[in-house]
């Protein structure tokens, strides 16, 4: 049977713009979304976030991931080394135009890491070959802030070589909230590709290395270098509270299922750490104990500085059978890698 791991995972932010877009007017905006009262909440979109986790990736493993370019179409670009073997439509290797369809597929999941774990869609001009796709078995929402956008925002000078000083620019900042958001990662696609004639999934690498791509999309979930603008609003977008489960479905059930309350308003913050949210439970759990049958294993791992009610999190936690409470959100991440063990290591 496949196994699913699934994770949901809140970040708390001070001063970010993790998302955004050139406005007109000289303004650079957040992702944002308008609920149903009219308040606008942040969000980090999942194509952003999926290239953060390609760009850690890429640094973790010291670059044996490696990204691939984009041709004039926008399509990657393969390569064996320097030379191109796929682009612009076109097999520009004889001996790998050779082995059709399924073979051409086969090598590229086989040694092409970011194609396997994040997808493709490749367009070739090449006769009895035509597109090449994979879906990605790595799949993730938005993450979505917890409280409203507050019109918070600050000023960046836009130097001008023909002279002095130069535009002033108006950037949107996120202050002082929590996003959330949740992955599925389905294990036995990693390595292999749907075989749409049989129905079933085919394997084309070994499981050690199988186990090594799942480890690295772990590892980069667990230290995710992310943001725009980062030369001067850098943060650290790891989690402060993590779900994760091994399943039996790709179902996210946990997904965005933790409420986050913000201060009293009447509770006036000594110091820059009392600015915290309160985390309700009641959601997350009332869901976790009507899908439990199809749970493998349930970590849970919170920062109790992360929240003004962290020491009660935890102990009301301890009272529920079947979740392993792990010192850290982090740990909950090393608790999964320990599924995926790497033999030859």
């Amino acid at each position: 049977m496949a196994k699913f791991i699934h994770i949901n995972s809140v970040m708390k932010v001070n001063l970010v713009n993790l998302n955004s877009s050139e406005g007109g007017s000289n303004q650079i905006t957040l992702k944002k979304i308008t609920a149903f009262n009219g308040e606008e909440f942040v969000y980090v979109s999942g194509q952003a976030y999926r290239r953060y986790l390609r760009e850690t990736i890429y640094w973790l493993t010291d670059k044996a991931f490696e990204i691939c370019g984009i041709d004039k179409g926008g399509s990657p670009i393969i390569k064996k080394g320097e030379e191109s073997l796929i682009e612009d439509k076109k097999i520009k290797n004889s001996a790998l135009k050779e082995k059709g369809y399924k073979g051409v597929l086969e090598y590229i999941i086989q040694n092409v890491p970011e194609l396997d774990v994040f997808g493709f869609l490749l367009p070739l001009q090449e006769k009895g070959i035509g597109a090449l796709r994979k879906t990605s078995p790595f799949q993730t929402t938005a993450f979505i802030s917890s409280f409203p956008y507050r019109y918070n925002t600050d000023m960046l000078t836009r130097s001008k070589a023909e002279e002095m000083g130069g535009d002033i620019v108006k950037v949107e900042i996120d202050t002082f909230n929590y996003l959330q958001g949740a992955q599925i990662i389905n294990t036995e696609m990693v390595g292999a590709y749907w075989d749409e004639h049989n129905e079933k999934a085919v394997s084309v690498i070994g499981p050690d290395k199988q186990n090594e791509r799942i480890n690295w999309l772990l590892s980069a979930l667990q230290n995710t270098m992310g943001g725009s603008k980062k030369a001067r609003l850098l943060t650290d977008f790891s989690p402060v509270l993590v779900v994760a489960t091994v399943q039996k479905t790709g179902v996210p059930y946990f997904s965005h299922k933790f409420e986050i309350s913000p201060t009293n308003k009447d509770a006036k913050a000594q110091s820059f750490k009392d600015v915290k949210g309160t985390l309700g439970l009641k959601a997350f759990l009332e869901t976790y104990n009507s899908t439990k049958s199809y749970l493998e294993k349930v970590y849970f791992g919170v920062d109790l500085n992360a929240f003004l009610n962290g020491e009660k999190i935890k102990e009301t936690i301890k009272g529920e059978k079947g979740i392993e409470i792990c010192e850290s959100p982090r740990e909950v991440y090393d608790k999964l890698k320990e599924e995926f063990p790497i033999k030859s290591e």
